[in-house]
């Protein structure tokens, strides 16, 4: 049976990965530690406000990191996506290791859905292996989560919505698998609760799987307004090695692996659509980016350029 009274400490509380898993945690009914840079900040003071306890430090902190693993039962690991390759593989390390020695009952850490068996050559996706490869080393009871490429990642600016197309990495009859920021928090809060279950697992997550035609007509329906999909041209994915290299994986790679949805709806029984994720979560951020900003109501009745 797993010990609720234990808390569950969360790095990234402040951000998106490490909200959502915040925020689902607390619902299910676990304290909820964070490791936070600044303990006046807002975003900390808002963490704080909803029950959350705060540690002061950072990933250099290691005397402050041993503190907040002190007395907690799990650990959810995710690491800034800024981070130079080597520094991530550092702090993920360290991590884990301080996990083991703080006898962490459960540590849960969120690699990406283009780790794989083989070495890349790129440093940035070759990072995340080398982590996991560390934690299965470990004397420490982990799960492995891989989240697809997220929603959130096709609504930014700079993609072609202001102009009603949408361009990305697949060809528009080939399938991409997405996972929405906040059903991170709820596979690992259902992680989190049945560690017999999920202890010594990788596993990849997702939300939904669609087609390039399909995500166009899922943001055609949200945006009330015709958004054609366009992959990247020839010329663009050549000259970017990052782009070129998420573009082979989704065509034959790790990413191109397909998730069982109907395991992850068992999981998570609310997980999100696209465009459930459009409608809700990722309204705003569609708005911006077609640059109709959404009004600040939220009201679905007062969206300009939204259905």
């Amino acid at each position: 049976m797993t010990d609720h009274k234990r808390p569950i400490l969360v790095f990234g509380a402040t951000g998106r990965q490490g909200g959502s898993v915040a925020k689902a945690l607390m619902k299910a009914g676990w304290p909820v530690r964070a490791l936070v840079r600044n303990s006046t900040g807002a975003a900390s003071l808002e963490l704080q406000a909803a029950g959350i306890e705060l540690v002061e430090g950072s990933f250099d902190d290691m005397a402050a990191i041993r503190a907040a693993m002190t007395g907690a039962y799990g650990v959810f690991s995710v690491l800034p996506a800024n981070l130079e390759a080597d520094a991530e593989v550092d702090y993920g390390t360290s991590l884990a290791t301080i996990a083991a020695e703080a006898g962490v009952e459960h540590f849960v850490y969120s690699s990406g859905a283009s780790a794989g068996n083989q070495r890349t050559g790129v440093p940035r996706f070759d990072a995340k292996p080398r982590i996991e490869a560390h934690i299965r080393d470990l004397p420490l009871a982990s799960t492995i989560i891989r989240p697809t490429i997220f929603m959130e990642m096709l609504v930014r600016p700079g993609l072609g919505l202001d102009e009603g197309r949408l361009v990305s990495l697949i060809r528009p009859e080939q399938s991409i698998q997405l996972t929405a920021v906040a059903d991170i928090g709820k596979f690992v809060a259902a992680i989190c609760s049945d560690k017999a279950r999920f202890a010594g697992i990788t596993m990849k997550v997702a939300s939904d799987r669609l087609t390039g035609r399909e995500l166009g007509a899922a943001l055609t329906r949200v945006a009330g307004r015709p958004i054609i999909y366009e992959r990247f041209s020839d010329e663009v994915l050549a000259a970017n090695a990052d782009l070129a290299h998420m573009a082979r994986s989704l065509e034959d790679g790790p990413l191109s692996e397909r998730v069982d949805l109907d395991l992850m709806r068992e999981i998570n029984p609310e997980l999100l659509t696209f465009q459930s994720w459009l409608e809700g979560f990722g309204r705003k951020a569609l708005a911006e980016a077609m640059g109709t900003p959404a009004h600040p109501s939220g009201d679905r009745n007062d969206q300009r350029g939204l259905r």
